[in-house]
C-alpha cells in the first residue's frame, strides 16, 4: 500500500495489506506512512515461491511536540470566515456501479489490490493503476484461489471491459513497473495522468529491511507507459525526480488551465512521522523535464526542490480536485492510526498551494467502524468518473489478517467508491485555516 503508504502509498501506523510480520506498538497520537511486507503463497493453488510485496498506506498524524518536537513549525490558527469551502455540506452515498466493477474482477488475473489511482485514456479507455496486486481466480461469493502477487498493476479499457495490464504472463507475472536495481527494491505507484499521448504514474521505491516494516529508499520516479490503441499500456522508463529521505512525490496531482500540481508528503526521516506537503508545479506536457519543476516556497515557485516550503495540512493528502461550479480546490484525507480510522474527510483551499482548511468528517467508512480487523487508507477523487453529477472518491480498504481473509472473501481487498454531491441546505461548520510554515534544517 502507499503511504501509508497510503499511500501512498505508503510506515503508515500498523498496516494495510495483513502483511505485518509482527504487530507493532504505535504512540497514540500519531500515525505513520505504513509500508508492510507481504509474504508469499504457499498451500493450494500457489507455485510454492516465496514473494514479498510492499504495500503502503497513507495516514497522517495529529502532531505533538514530543512527537518532532525539533522539526514542527510553529503554527499560527485563524479562523477562516470567507475562504473555498462550500456553503453546503456533502451528501455522500456509495457509488455501486463502480463498486460493483471490482466486485465481479474473477480473473484469471487481477482479483485485488490497493492505491487505486486513475486516468482518462486516449480512445475513451480508463486504467486504475494498483500497488500491491492479487492474482487469481475468484468466485461471486468472494471465495478466491490466489497464484500470484505483483507490486503494481494497472486494469485498462471501457468500463464494462477492463484488462490486466502487468509484466510477464500469469503463469510468470512481474509487476508492471519493475524496479532495474534488483529484487529487494519494489516501486509503489501513486499518481497517474496523461501528456503527451503516454501514460505517467508516480512510483516511490521501498526497499526490505529487518523488522515488521520496509522502508522507502528515497527514490521517487515518474513511470512512462507508451499507449498505442488497442493496446494496453507497456512500460518504457522510469524518469528519477529530485527527492530524498523525507519526500514521496505523487500523493495527488492537480490540473489548472496552465500547469498540473504534484504533492509530496514529508515524513521526519528519525520517527517516520508525517509532517506535512510539499508542493511543485510544471507545464503538464513539461512533466519529465525535472528541471522546469518549480516549487512553493511559501510566497513564489522556485527552482530547487530543497527550497521547497513544507506545508502543514494537518492529514495527509492523497487526493485533491478542482471544485464544480465554484472558486477553489478539495482536498480528500483519512486521519490518525490504521486501527482506528473511520472518517473520511475533506479540506479547501482557495490555491493548489493552500493555506487549507480544517479537515471536515463527511462519511464515516463501515468497513472500518464494523470490523475490528479491517482498516482503510489511501482515497482519492477521479474527476474523469464524475460525468454531469458529483465528485467520485475511492479509498482502499485490507484486513489485518494476512493471506487467509483473502482467500476466503477477496472483497476485502477491493476498492470503494463513492460519490458526493452537495445539498443546498446544510451548512458547513466554519473550517479553521491552520497557516504554517516549516523549513527543513
Amino acid at each position: 500500500m502507499l503511504n501509508p503508504r497510503p499511500p501512498r502509498a505508503h510506515q503508515r501506523g500498523e498496516h494495510a495489506r495483513g502483511r505485518c510480520r509482527r504487530p507493532l506498538a504505535l504512540p497514540s497520537v500519531i500515525s505513520l506512512p505504513l509500508v508492510i511486507a507481504l509474504t508469499a503463497l504457499s498451500g493450494a493453488g500457489s507455485s510454492g515461491a516465496v514473494a514479498t510485496a510492499t504495500a503502503t498506506a497513507t495516514a497522517t498524524a495529529t502532531a505533538t511536540a514530543t512527537a518532532t518536537a525539533t522539526r514542527l513549525p510553529a503554527v499560527h490558527v485563524k479562523t477562516a470566515g470567507s475562504d473555498c469551502s462550500p456553503k453546503a455540506t456533502p451528501d455522500v452515498k456509495v457509488d455501486r456501479p463502480l463498486d460493483h466493477l471490482f466486485s465481479h474482477q474473477f480473473g484469471p488475473g487481477w482479483v485485488g489490490g490497493d492505491a487505486t489511482y486513475s486516468t482518462a485514456l486516449p480512445g475513451g479507455r480508463e486504467a486504475f493503476v494498483f500497488s500491491d496486486t492479487v492474482i487469481g481466480h475468484a468466485k461471486p461469493d468472494g471465495s478466491t484461489r490466489i497464484t500470484g502477487l505483483i507490486h503494481n498493476s494497472e486494469l485498462v479499457g471501457s468500463l464494462t471491459h477492463l484488462k490486466f495490464d502487468h509484466g510477464g504472463n500469469l503463469r510468470s507475472p512481474r509487476p508492471l513497473i519493475p524496479d532495474t536495481r534488483g529484487r529487494v527494491d519494489q516501486w509503489q505507484v501513486a499518481s497517474t495522468y496523461v501528456a503527451r499521448s503516454r501514460q505517467l504514474v508516480f512510483v516511490n521505491e521501498f526497499a526490505h529491511r529487518p523488522g515488521p516494516f520496509e522502508r522507502f529508499t528515497g527514490r521517487s520516479a515518474l513511470a512512462v507507459l507508451s499507449l498505442t490503441a488497442h493496446h494496453p499500456p507497456e512500460f518504457r522508463a522510469a524518469v528519477a525526480l529530485p527527492s530524498d529521505p523525507e519526500d514521496q512525490w505523487g500523493n495527488a496531482v492537480v490540473r489548472s488551465e496552465a500547469y498540473m500540481y504534484i504533492y509530496g508528503s514529508v515524513d521526519d526521516p528519525s520517527s517516520g512521522t508525517f509532517v506535512g506537503m510539499k508542493v511543485a508545479r510544471v507545464p503538464p506536457g513539461d512533466s519529465l523535464r525535472t528541471r522546469a519543476w518549480r516549487y512553493w516556497d511559501g510566497s513564489t515557485w522556485v527552482a530547487g526542490v530543497r527550497r521547497a516550503l513544507t506545508i502543514r495540512t494537518g492529514n495527509e493528502l492523497t487526493g485533491i480536485t478542482a471544485q464544480r461550479g465554484i472558486h477553489g480546490y478539495a482536498a480528500v484525507s483519512i486521519p490518525e492510526s490504521v486501527r482506528t480510522d473511520r472518517a473520511l474527510d475533506i479540506s479547501y483551499a482557495c490555491s493548489p498551494q493552500g493555506p487549507w482548511s480544517d479537515a471536515v468528517a463527511v462519511y464515516t467508512i463501515p468497513e472500518v467502524q464494523h470490523f475490528g480487523d479491517e482498516i482503510a487508507y489511501i482515497p482519492t477523487f477521479h474527476p474523469e468518473l464524475a460525468g454531469r453529477s458529483g465528485t467520485v472518491i475511492s479509498y482502499n480498504v485490507d484486513t489485518l489478517g494476512g493471506l487467509i481473509p483473502l482467500r476466503m472473501d477477496i472483497h476485502v481487498y477491493q476498492p470503494r467508491f463513492l460519490r458526493l454531491t452537495y445539498e443546498a441546505g446544510r451548512r458547513l461548520p466554519t473550517p479553521t485555516v491552520v497557516i504554517a510554515e516549516f523549513h527543513p534544517g
